[in-house]
C-alpha cells in the first residue's frame, strides 16, 4: 500500500499538494557476489506530504494514549 491517501488526494483539486512526494535511496542495489553465496542490498524511501502529516498525527495521538 504505496502513499494510498497520497494518491486519493492527488484526484481532488484542492488538496493535491498532499500527494508531492520525494523519492530517495539506492537506484540500483548493491550486489556481494561470495561464489557460494550472493547478497543484495537495496534500500528506497519515498516520502510525501500526506505520510509526514500521518506520522506527525500517530505520535500526537500515542502519546496522548
Amino acid at each position: 500500500m504505496e502513499d494510498y491517501f497520497g494518491e486519493l488526494a492527488s484526484r481532488v483539486d484542492w488538496i493535491w499538494w498532499l500527494s508531492y512526494s520525494q523519492s530517495f535511496g539506492l537506484e540500483n542495489p548493491i550486489v556481494l557476489d561470495l561464489s557460494v553465496l550472493k547478497i543484495t542490498f537495496a534500500l528506497m524511501f519515498k516520502i510525501s506530504i500526506s505520510s509526514i502529516i500521518g506520522m506527525v498525527l500517530a505520535i500526537f495521538i500515542y502519546k496522548k494514549i
